[in-house]
């Protein structure tokens, strides 16, 4: 009995883990792709509008 639970307690504690650690690496290439395109929208977009950029 106490190694079913001991199993079980590992598997949830195993589960748990998996998926804080896909819910961090979601969110890290979510956070990238968004800076990614603020910069490439910068780099691109700038030029034409002709603002400076106060220093």
């Amino acid at each position: 009995m106490i190694d079913f639970i001991l199993a079980a307690m590992s598997a949830a504690l195993l589960a748990f883990l998996t998926c804080f650690i896909f819910s961090f690496i979601t969110l890290s290439l979510i956070a990238g792709a968004v800076h990614l395109v603020g910069l490439v929208r910068d780099i691109l977009f700038r030029p034409h509008f002709g603002r400076q950029q106060p220093a």
